[in-house]
This record gives structure tokens, C-alpha cells and sequence, in this order.
């Protein structure tokens, strides 16, 4: 199978302050300060993520080596393993003629 991509997504990470040593918490608050000095469409731009297009030019070939209800793991081209989990979303309803228009997502 190929895996393609199309567009990233840049985002700045969640902290918990509360979970942070006490060493980080002045570079956090460093950081949060020198956010807020920048014009305000970059800080805006940079708090909603910055999505790039890709345009496929980054995509691999893999293998699945194992698939069951809950789990998939896949091999690349070096036979470097990733296991992915499936995510909840909607469930087909074989009723209404659905059942193939629902693709199941994976996460790392």
C-alpha cells in the first residue's frame, strides 16, 4: 500500500503547567511572553497551527503485517514497525446502504 501526504499541520504544543518542573516553568513563561510580543496575524497564524500543502511529495510504501478489530501494524520498506489503533467514528449502518461509505481512521 502507499501512504500519501497532502498537508501538514504545525501546531504549538499543549502544556500543562502544573505537570512541568519547576526548572521549565520561567522558560514557559519566557516563551508564552515573547509570543505575545509578536504582530498580532503571526500571533494569530501561529496559534491556529500553519497548515502547509504537500502535494504528495512526502509518501512511503508499507506492508500490513497484522490487522484485527482494534489494532493495525504496519511495516515500511526498512521493516520499521508502527502500530496504530483504531479510532472511534461513526459505525456503519448496514441498513441504509452505508456500510461501505464508512473508512475506519488509525492513529499512532
Amino acid at each position: 500500500m502507499k501512504e500519501e501526504y497532502v498537508e501538514g499541520l504545525i501546531e504549538i504544543p499543549r502544556i500543562n503547567e502544573e505537570s512541568l518542573p519547576e526548572q521549565l516553568k520561567g522558560l514557559l513563561g519566557q516563551t508564552a511572553g515573547a509570543l505575545q510580543q509578536l504582530p498580532s496575524p503571526i500571533r494569530d497564524a501561529v496559534s491556529e497551527g500553519l497548515k502547509l500543502p504537500l502535494s504528495g511529495s512526502f509518501q512511503r510504501l508499507f506492508m500490513i503485517s497484522y490487522l484485527d478489530e482494534e489494532i493495525l501494524i504496519i511495516r515500511d520498506a526498512a521493516g520499521a514497525p508502527d502500530v496504530l489503533t483504531r479510532l472511534e467514528g461513526p459505525q456503519p449502518n448496514p441498513g441504509d446502504g452505508t456500510a461501505d461509505a464508512v473508512i475506519s481512521e488509525y492513529e499512532s
